[in-house]
């Protein structure tokens, strides 16, 4: 892999989480065994870096609703957490959440509501410590 790539990736999520975030970030996606999926995800924060059309939290918030319509709950509430930590207000990710009901019905909205409040509260209560499964400490 392009060396380049990880750094820039590197540089993005520094600039989001503070100083060696991104080499942390870098540790949990060389956890996973394909290079090409390692690849994409550098890929994908490069291009969340380029704010030309969307700013990062339009981008966190739109992924956050996908996966939550997706029902990929883990990364929609990590994606929650970042937009708590840019200082996006949790009445906004409530609110998008219960919008999800005019496209995926009222009961997927309110699990997706249900897993939000909880990512809500670990993130107040914890800070960017309720992360830690994408900075991990030590060796991949």
């Amino acid at each position: 892999m392009d060396d380049d790539l990880i750094q820039r990736s590197e540089r993005y999520l520094d600039g989001l989480f503070g100083e060696g975030a991104g080499e942390k970030h870098t540790r949990f996606v060389d956890r996973l065994k394909n290079p090409a999926m390692r690849e994409t995800l550098h890929r994908y924060h490069v291009m969340e870096s380029d704010t030309t059309h969307l700013s990062v939290e339009e981008n966190y918030l739109i992924g956050m609703t996908v996966l939550f319509a997706t029902r990929a709950y883990a990364p929609a509430c990590m994606f929650a957490k970042t937009l708590l930590h840019l200082g996006v207000s949790k009445d906004k990710l409530l609110e998008a959440a219960a919008r999800l009901s005019m496209w995926v019905g009222g009961v997927p909205a309110a699990e997706a509501s249900a897993h939000l409040q909880r990512a809500i509260r670990e993130f107040e209560k914890d800070g960017l410590g309720s992360m830690e499964a994408w900075f991990p400490k030590g060796e991949p």
